[in-house]
């Protein structure tokens, strides 16, 4: 009998960046370091994490076991892995005396040989933060990421794709920007998305698992408009607790916690646990994560024959083909995976970037309007690129000096 299901989320992004007149990919730059430094030392193990999710999906499954992991890559993320692999550059970047190699050709092999075992979620092509983004261009961001998965892992791959992951897991608050957000997704046929618990309203009779353990049907309202989609939550202790090095038996006993809640509240069906964390930042996730946690739980599945492990796409066709039977709203706020926005709008310096990229999605607009711009224009992906939500998140000098450059460079494109 099954009393919860499992299955471990990693989120994965780096943003381009400017080192002298030329743009490359944060590892890239990480790559070209001194390789004595300490960015340079870490250069290697970033590309190894980077690789871990399909190396580890693929060796599992070649040992007999049944891995399940969900992922996200930033486009951004993704072409720059696509580049440095088609360059040959992976096939001569050596970490514990193996070859990185060509991560896209791993990934496009796991994803044709075992599907059911690694599931990606689409993002936005930039990491944006799509409360801060134009809402203009929040369908280019999601449209430009679904076109490079598919032109690097195919279109079958592509049409496996059914869930979102908001960068920075940014969720509007204003209902009826929520509503054209949940429409895109759906044009753009998404099924479901996940959310941090902090944007929704929690009834005051629910324990947190109930929100964060369960799918539910996310129904927002505006102006005599209704839109809905399926909803799952992070697990946030379990998220933070993935990042700083949680042992395979640490996570059993907090999912068979959270089952004997659902036991006892005759609650059905079993929960889904789904906790996310960055993949790749902080020693645990570089050194420990897969050989500590990941893989032990796959190891040693007879131990804990209680617990299923299902992508949430997989947990979803089982158990919510008849519909949901809970219904969640979303704060007036929105949130984020930190709680709220500040990191992205507060202080005056983040205020004239954002500003000044409003300025540029207007003028792209009527440029697109004026029939001026085609979709493959370079203007087009430079927006995008603009939008990164790294450039305001850190509260920098550098990571601004970066979007004036950024911003600057799309001036001698129009």
């Amino acid at each position: 009998m099954t009393y919860a299901v499992f299955v471990p989320w990693l989120h994965m992004h780096q943003p381009p960046i400017w080192v002298g007149d030329r743009i490359l990919g944060n590892l890239e730059k990480m790559l070209n370091s001194d390789p004595n430094s300490e960015e340079g030392w870490n250069a290697q193990w970033f590309a190894q994490a980077y690789k871990n999710p399909a190396r580890y999906v693929q060796m599992l499954s070649q040992q007999g076991c049944t891995p399940r992991l969900m992922v996200d890559y930033s486009g951004v993320l993704l072409a720059e892995l696509a580049q440095l692999s088609r360059s040959g550059r992976f096939e001569h970047l050596y970490v514990e005396g193996e070859p990185v190699g060509d991560v896209i050709a791993l990934f496009r092999h796991v994803l044709e040989q075992y599907p059911e075992a690694l599931e990606f979620a689409g993002t936005a092509y930039s990491h944006c933060y799509f409360p801060a983004t134009p809402q203009r261009d929040h369908e280019a961001q999601i449209r430009a990421w679904r076109v490079l998965f598919a032109d690097l892992f195919g279109e079958a791959a592509l049409q496996r794709v059914r869930g979102f992951w908001l960068p920075e897991m940014g969720m509007l608050g204003e209902a009826k920007e929520a509503i054209q957000l949940i429409r895109l997704l759906k044009k753009y046929h998404y099924e479901w998305l996940i959310l941090p618990s902090s944007t929704l309203e929690k009834p005051d009779n629910w324990a947190t698992p109930l929100l964060e353990n369960r799918v539910h049907e996310l129904v927002i309202e505006a102006g005599g408009e209704t839109e809905r989609i399926l909803c799952v939550v992070r697990d946030t202790d379990m998220g933070i607790r993935q990042q700083s090095g949680h042992n395979a038996e640490g996570v059993v006993n907090d999912i068979r916690y959270r089952g004997e809640l659902f036991q006892r509240e005759q609650i059905s069906p079993p929960p889904l646990i789904v906790p996310t964390s960055d993949g790749e930042n902080g020693n645990v996730m570089m050194f420990e994560y897969f050989k500590n946690s990941f893989a032990p739980l796959f190891y040693n599945t007879h131990q804990w024959p209680e617990v299923t492990f299902l992508t949430v796409s997989e947990y979803i066709d089982h158990y919510c083909s008849q519909g949901v039977a809970s219904q969640v709203t979303l704060k007036a706020t929105g949130g984020s995976w930190i709680g709220g926005h500040d990191h992205w709008f507060a202080g005056d310096e983040r205020k004239a970037i954002l500003d000044q990229i409003e300025q540029l999605s207007q003028q792209v607009m009527t440029l697109r309007q004026q029939g001026k711009l085609t979709p493959d224009h370079p203007l087009e992906q430079a927006l995008l690129l603009c939008e990164t939500s790294c450039f305001v998140y850190w509260n920098s000098e550098f990571w601004f000096n970066q979007a004036r450059q950024f911003l600057q460079w799309t001036k001698t494109m129009s």
